[in-house]
């Protein structure tokens, strides 16, 4: 079952929120923000921070 973790991240005023799933190899995390589109694919990493890193270049391409 997917579910938003308690982690709280901003990037350029946009509010990050960060989902996780737990499978048979452990936890696994992708992010979402207010700011892009809507995700067709998630990408899936296996730390929080890969997940915000993704997401915060992301935000960038969408804000240039």
């Amino acid at each position: 079952m997917i579910v938003t973790t308690t982690t709280k991240a901003t990037h350029r005023g946009i509010e990050i929120a960060v989902m996780s799933e737990r499978t048979e190899h452990g936890l696994r995390y992708f992010c979402t923000n207010g700011c892009s589109k809507p995700k067709v694919n998630e990408k899936w990493f296996m730390t929080q921070g890969e997940a915000i890193a993704n997401e915060r270049h992301e935000i960038d391409a969408v804000l240039r």
